[in-house]
């Protein structure tokens, strides 16, 4: 039996609705200021989880993934305002794939140079023919993928950040006087910021070369398109959540969080092609996010998909809550009293573990998503401490 991959979706769990339609007329409205990237196989599937959860909430969120695996994410089953289902997949994706990379390095100078060195060590196997198959635990694997792929990159990347020029829906039922006074009420509201969240795996391959490469591209193309007021936020899923699924976890997140410290202190100076060279004075992200479950995997060595799926979950609960407009801003205010530039021990106030952020939700709900592994009066803790 033949089977193409790029026709293959990850395991489902029974019939799924009818795909739900880009212009579907019932969907909720778009969050124009929020642009959520789901990077890698646990980027995709925590992004969709939390575009789910925004349709269930009455809102839109504009999602894209970011992968060197064709295997989409299965799609999620949610309900429309007239009480239909319709399946929710990840549409917006641009799949890093192509025809044996190594040897493709090879017509580019300054990218043979650079991987003389960086796939110094990783067989040949792990690179020839699997294009399209994933990483397999090397970020360097797909950092090379992205490489040979910028211009598709920054074309995606174009798209994607595109929602911030989308103009507003008007009222179709105003008059031309009312839409002429809607436009001008608009035109003088002042500029709300942007958010963009890059979501990806510290332990694997895709999610940890994106931390890495994906911050100062996105940069680089809101500058090119004039936008400034925005923040980008990274969030890190792992490591102890994905323990064991590679040999290479430990070794991946310790390089990415290091990558991370040196170039917030320092900037990044890259050339990612000879005509594009990034030098930046910033740090990569405005604020990250660690999310993970110190108590996976509960037995043996290695997580289990039913303890990774039930991550899953609440790793976008914790996003969308995140995200809301109130939560941040809380969060901020109780640790604004230590919020400098370094901490006494000199570490950089950057990492956040934000595996509480579950204020305003349904308490029941909350229970169910967040699993045994969290005790009740935790919860109840938390939803009494921010309350107000």
């Amino acid at each position: 039996m033949a089977l193409d991959a790029r026709n293959l979706q990850r395991y489902g769990r029974g019939d799924q609705a009818a795909s739900l339609a880009p212009d579907d007329p019932l969907r909720p409205p778009l969050q124009r200021d929020l642009v959520l990237l789901g990077v890698g196989n646990s980027g995709e599937t925590v992004a969709l989880r939390a575009q789910a959860l925004a349709y269930s909430d009455g809102s839109w969120l504009h999602v894209a993934g970011l992968n060197n695996d064709r295997l989409a994410p299965r799609p999620l089953t949610v309900r429309r305002a007239d009480g239909t289902c319709e399946a929710l997949a990840l549409t917006e994706r641009l799949v890093l794939d192509g025809a044996h990379p190594r040897e493709r390095v090879q017509d580019e100078p300054l990218l043979a140079a650079r991987y003389a060195t960086l796939l110094r060590g990783v067989p040949v196997f792990e690179t020839y023919p699997r294009a399209g198959a994933g990483g397999h635990g090397l970020p360097v694997i797909s950092a090379l993928d992205m490489d040979l792929h910028l211009e598709q990159l920054l074309g995606w990347l174009r798209r994607q950040l595109a929602v911030f020029r989308t103009p507003p829906a008007t009222n179709g039922s105003a008059s031309a006087l009312q839409q002429v006074v809607q436009r001008a009420q608009r035109r003088a509201d002042p500029p709300r910021e942007c958010r963009i969240i890059v979501d990806g795996g510290v332990g694997g391959a895709m999610g940890n070369a994106a931390h890495h490469l994906l911050p100062p591209l996105i940069r680089y193309v809101l500058a090119e398109q004039g936008i400034h007021n925005y923040q980008l936020w990274g969030v890190l899923l792992g490591p102890r959540a994905f323990t064991g699924l590679t040999p290479y976890v430990r070794q991946n997140t310790r390089a990415l969080l290091e990558a991370l410290e040196q170039m917030s202190r320092h900037g990044m100076h890259r050339a990612y092609s000879p005509e594009l060279v990034v030098r930046l004075q910033q740090p990569p992200y405005d604020r990250v996010f660690i999310l993970d479950d110190p108590s996976i995997p509960a037995t043996g060595t290695t997580a289990t998909e039913a303890e990774l799926e039930c991550f899953f979950d609440r790793a976008a609960l914790s996003i969308t809550t995140l995200l809301r407009d109130s939560t941040w801003a809380t969060i901020a205010s109780h640790i604004a009293n230590d919020d400098g530039v370094s901490r006494e021990d000199g570490q950089l106030r950057y990492l956040h573990t934000v595996q509480a952020a579950i204020v305003a939700a349904d308490r029941q709900r909350l229970r169910d998503l967040l699993g045994v592994t969290l005790a009740a009066e935790v919860t109840n803790r938390f939803l009494t401490r921010f309350a107000a």
